[in-house]
């Protein structure tokens, strides 16, 4: 069992109570407010897989590696997920599709190697055995962080569960526009261990990533229209639960860029 995207119900109530909040006791809803992508949208995004199908996301950074979360290719002694049990899926909007994309093998796993100490640096990659023929999409620059800013607007993805606690999530990829939160206001998700160095906050009323979307990418757009990568969906209490944004891997951490540039070949 990996360590699901969202705390546990019993931690996420305890959190609400500690921080005064009073909200509802039905589940959260996950990509509410958001939409099923059309066939062919958002085409740097991945599935990971194992033998019982899709468990965490992904994004295509170069034609042989994949991006997603640490704690999705961890496993519960601490070790690291064997390639060889893994698989990606790409060019794929609904994962019903089997017809449609590609399905490769893993044959590497790379683990930021912070996180087994810290909690966080939450990225590993993926290698391929064959080249994806699907398009990369870049990951933000160091010297253009426009879309880190409080309230830059940007867009999760993903086939995770769309409500919190659910086993299961819809076979075609939904996604959703959500605002980013400044690290100092996003107070709350102080008392979950956040971490202003390492990562990022988004949210957007009712809307948010859920269990299976970690990995993922958090994403925005720039003036000329290329999509960036800012963040990599890591954590949260419960799912869209009201004043606890999601809780996003900062590509830009000098230490998380530099291990992907690094090993990816960027």
């Amino acid at each position: 069992m990996r360590r699901p995207l969202r705390l546990t119900t019993v931690l996420a109530t305890a959190a609400l109570a500690a921080a005064g909040a009073v909200v509802g006791t039905a589940p959260s809803e996950a990509i509410v407010g958001g939409s099923s992508v059309k066939d062919g949208g958002y085409r740097f995004m991945a599935s990971v897989q194992d033998a019982d199908g899709h468990f965490c996301g992904g994004s295509v950074i170069t034609s042989r590696w994949v991006l997603t979360a640490a704690h999705c290719m961890t496993e519960q002694d601490g070790s690291t997920t064997r390639p060889g049990t893994l698989r990606v899926v790409v060019g794929r909007t609904d994962l019903s599709q089997t017809s449609k994309g590609q399905t490769l093998r893993v044959d590497r796993v790379r683990v930021h190697p912070r996180y087994a100490a810290t909690g966080t640096h939450d990225v590993a990659l993926l290698h391929t055995t064959r080249a994806m023929r699907v398009p990369a999409i870049r990951l933000v620059s160091t010297t253009n962080n426009r879309l880190e800013r409080d309230g830059a607007r940007v867009t999760v993805a993903g086939w995770g569960s769309e409500a919190f606690g659910l086993p299961f999530g819809p076979s075609r990829m939904k996604a959703v526009r959500l605002s980013v939160v400044a690290d100092g206001k996003c107070t709350l998700n102080s008392l979950t261990g956040f971490h202003p160095a390492t990562e990022i906050c988004a949210d957007a009323l009712g809307g948010d990533s859920c269990q299976g979307d970690s990995g993922g990418p958090l994403f925005g757009t720039l003036a000329d229209g290329r999509r960036v990568q800012v963040g990599v969906v890591s954590y949260g209490v419960g799912c869209a639960t009201p004043g606890f944004p999601g809780v996003y891997a900062e590509v830009n951490n000098p230490s998380t860029h530099g291990f992907l540039t690094r090993v990816a070949g960027l």
